[in-house]
């Protein structure tokens, strides 16, 4: 039988050194698996010494320091288990190591290393030790943070930004002023802000009717002045302590953009801020109470404790003073008559008016404390059919145009088609929710046609 003898080739990437890194450290070390995990590892040693160190810094870090096997070996245990978190703190105990790490090479030669300090590895500062304990300085497995490149100080003009939303945003023109009137407010107290110097938020809050808007204004605002937009469900948050997600949990998608412990310039919006009023059926009278202090609490805050799940007991202090808030709902069993200065709850149909004030929203349910904490009321207008109309032929994003780009054609609609479609929508009271939804049925067949080529 010929003896095939294994080429063994240089690393390539990051990502093909890491897969084999997992691999060695999931093979059990037993008497049948022992001669794999050793050959494993000096396959791995090789290769490193092959590769590209300009590509890996881990293969230049072992070309140039001239790494034994048995300090590879160290280096990549405790960087395997500092990845997949395997340990309850940022130090690995060498006892612990030695018990779980699956020991290549002698006991000796491991504790030479990690008792004497005379590797490279402690001299290189990749390692520190604080009595049996050792600290991973660097971890070569996980992507160097890259120094962002200095960004430019950018001029925003609110009419220009105005404008811009004008084009995406059909319609509720008072709306879009007080909300780009907020959003500026809120910037210009971010730029003023020096060291020990403090701002109230100008925090907004948005009402309106089901498909006016309220998400897609905001959205589209964020995304012209280039900002992290974050959209959180009010209705799907508990107090803490309870099952189900903590309001702390709005921010976490914020921390990838954190730097030095401070929150960038963001809009994070509320949505579905009516179900948490007091005495709402989805939360109960005093759970819904205590979701809207937690969010009281949040809103009002200048930094905020969240903890890193990626880190085990690893709590972090955020500046969030740059954050804007918004919330929004749809509060469309509120009826206002201020005529008779009385406000009540009715089935009737919604009557929607631009005089719906902080006491509205007080005596709806919403605590006084939590509404006190907002600048900005922005009431939106139910959709009439001629808005509908002119949503449906935006050029700008429209729906009628994302699904002629979807499906490259120019082919035209029916007039009288058109008109179905916008009846339709007009009798279920979605607004543009609704619009997308007929728009989207009139062309659901054509995609059953077109064959699409992805990168799976």
């Amino acid at each position: 039988m010929e003896n095939k003898t294994k080429k063994i080739t240089k690393y390539t990437s990051r990502a093909e050194l890491i897969e084999d890194i997992v691999n060695w450290n999931d093979i059990s070390v037993s008497a049948c698996k022992e001669a794999e995990y050793i050959q494993t590892l000096k396959d791995i040693h090789t290769r490193l010494l092959r590769s590209d160190g300009k590509k890996l810094p881990l293969a230049e870090f072992i070309q140039k320091n001239k790494l034994s096997q048995v300090e590879l070996f160290l280096l990549l245990r405790i960087s395997i288990l500092c990845l997949q978190r395997l340990l309850n703190s940022s130090f690995f105990q060498i006892p612990s190591l030695l018990t779980k790490g699956q020991i290549f090479g002698t006991r000796q030669e491991v504790l030479s290393i990690l008792l004497d300090h005379k590797s490279v590895l402690f001299t290189e500062g990749i390692f520190t030790s604080i009595g049996d304990r050792i600290e991973l300085k660097r971890n070569f497995l996980v992507l160097p943070v890259s120094k962002k490149p200095k960004t430019k100080k950018r001029t925003l003009n609110p009419k220009r930004v105005l404008a811009e939303l004008n084009k995406y945003v059909i319609g509720q023109d008072e709306a879009k002023k007080k909300l780009v009137a907020g959003v500026f407010e809120h910037l210009t107290k971010c730029a003023s802000a020096k060291d020990g110097q403090f701002f109230n938020k100008s925090n907004i809050f948005i009402s309106g009717p089901t498909g006016t808007g309220k998400t897609y204004m905001c959205q589209c605002l964020a995304r012209i002045l280039k900002i992290p937009f974050i959209h959180a469900d009010a209705s799907q948050y508990t107090q803490t302590g309870y099952v189900g997600m903590d309001v702390s949990d709005i921010l976490r998608p914020l921390i990838s953009h954190a730097s030095a412990g401070k929150m960038p310039i963001a809009i994070v919006f509320i949505d579905e801020i009516d179900k948490i009023r007091q005495g709402s059926e989805s939360h109960g009278g005093a759970a819904s109470t205590n979701v809207q202090v937690e969010l009281l609490r949040l809103i009002e805050s200048t930094r905020f404790r969240l903890q890193d799940r990626s880190f085990i007991r690893n709590v972090m202090n955020f500046d969030i003073s740059k954050v804007l808030f918004i919330v929004g709902g749809a509060f469309e069993s509120l009826q206002v008559k201020h005529a008779d200065k009385s406000v009540g709850f009715t089935h009737a149909p919604i009557v929607k008016k631009e005089t719906l004030t902080a006491d509205d929203f007080i005596a709806y349910g919403m605590l006084p404390e939590l509404i006190g904490r907002f600048s900005y009321f922005v009431q939106l207008k139910g959709l009439e059919k001629e808005d509908l109309r002119k949503i449906l032929f935006n050029p700008h994003n429209g729906p009628l145009q994302q699904y002629k780009d979807l499906l490259h054609t120019s082919n035209k609609v029916s007039p009288k088609t058109l008109e179905t479609l916008l009846n339709n929508a007009c009798e279920r009271h979605l607004g543009a929710r609704g619009l997308h939804q007929q728009v989207g049925q009139l062309f659901q067949t054509q995609f059953l046609e077109k064959a699409v080529q992805i990168e799976i």
